[in-house]
């Protein structure tokens, strides 16, 4: 049996956010995206509807898994202790995150933190294809960490990226060796793509 639930979400630009100095578009994007962005990075780890679960699979709706998966991806994460898999890496484009390297600085300075691993600020893990182990989104470093970032305002005032500011967590509270990248996962993202 497959049970679908459904859950309505609001965005609004917090109120903590000078409202008058985000732009209408900065790195090609709008608010909306900007909302998402920040629902992705902090709000999605607070809705009910994930209450009771362990593991999420982001796909988003340009997502597309071109042949059939022949094992359980969530049994491996929990048999193998995987907190976060990845099926892909990109280029993150500089512009785009104009001062989040010095919030993340100022960050673990202030919480005398190191990362758990090296990995180039060039580099994300574009989560549009995403596993993930509930706890490390919930974890009370995450909820610290997120917090910081999103009051600092940079997701509206400079297009701080969700999945950016997701890398930089996974390199900050998880071990490389609990990440895993599903490279046997066909796995497409395009809008224009066709099968």
């Amino acid at each position: 049996m497959v049970v679908c639930e459904l859950q309505v979400v609001h965005f609004d630009i917090p109120p903590y956010i000078n409202q008058s100095a985000v732009p209408k578009r900065v790195c090609f994007k709008t608010i909306s995206y900007r909302h998402m962005c920040r629902f992705q990075a902090k709000s999605l780890y607070e809705q009910p509807i994930l209450a009771g679960l362990q593991y999420v699979w982001r796909l988003d709706d340009d997502s597309y898994i071109t042949s059939p998966i022949g094992y359980d991806v969530f049994r491996l994460m929990r048999d193998r202790g995987i907190q976060y898999g990845f099926a892909t890496v990109v280029s993150d484009y500089g512009p785009c995150v104009v001062g989040l390297w010095p919030a993340v600085t100022d960050y673990m300075r202030q919480r005398a933190i190191r990362p758990k691993f090296r990995w180039p600020r060039s580099r994300i893990f574009w989560n549009n294809f995403e596993l993930s182990d509930l706890d490390v989104w919930r974890s009370p470093e995450y909820r610290d960490y997120i917090d910081y970032i999103d009051r600092t305002g940079g997701i509206y005032y400079h297009r701080w990226g969700d999945a950016t500011i997701k890398t930089v967590a996974v390199t900050l509270f998880v071990p490389k060796n609990r990440t895993y990248h599903f490279k046997d996962i066909a796995y497409k993202h395009r809008r224009r793509w066709k099968p």
